[in-house]
């Protein structure tokens, strides 16, 4: 349901703006934004899927700041390296398909499927050698060179836990 809202208010809210030519004259922070445009696609493929740590460094600022279905994860660039190793290691096979994309007054809006086989350790879980599949959504926002400053995330983590075979148990109400 969350993700339907922010779908929805992403769709009205790019609605009615459309990207400039770059022919014509325009102030600084407009340029950027336009470059943003039309490298969007290729900025969140690269931002997903990192081939390396220079390719994050070009991309994201020092102060990033991402949060996962409302949680702080990462506050700094460092953080977020870490964490890509985790699933680098947990899924060495990850993927993170682009679906829809939008970007409007400096903010991106990106639906994503994540897709893998957690044939190594990720974080305190073994590996399980099931393949996983989750769709989710990040809210980007672009500072004035258009590096990414910050990311709401969100997916289904029970659905990803799930998958990997885990289970919950029902509470003990006695």
């Amino acid at each position: 349901m969350v993700l339907l809202v922010f779908m929805v208010i992403g769709c009205v809210s790019c609605k009615n703006n459309q990207v400039q030519e770059v022919n014509e004259p325009m102030e600084q922070s407009d340029r950027v934004l336009v470059v943003t445009k039309n490298n969007l696609e290729s900025i969140i493929i690269d931002y997903m899927n990192p081939k390396g740590e220079k390719e994050i460094d070009s991309l994201i600022t020092e102060d990033y700041l991402r949060n996962m279905n409302g949680i702080p994860v990462v506050t700094n660039k460092t953080e977020l390296k870490a964490k890509l190793s985790l699933f680098g290691t947990g899924f060495p096979d990850y993927a993170i398909n682009v679906g829809n994309s939008r970007v409007c007054d400096k903010q991106g809006y990106v639906d994503w499927i994540f897709t893998g086989t957690n044939t190594g350790q990720f974080a305190d879980l073994m590996a399980t050698g099931k393949k996983v599949k989750i769709n989710g959504f990040s809210h980007l926002y672009f500072n004035a060179e258009g590096r990414i400053y910050r990311e709401d995330t969100f997916y289904n983590e029970l659905e990803f836990l799930q998958q990997l075979g885990y289970s919950l148990e029902t509470p003990n109400l006695k």
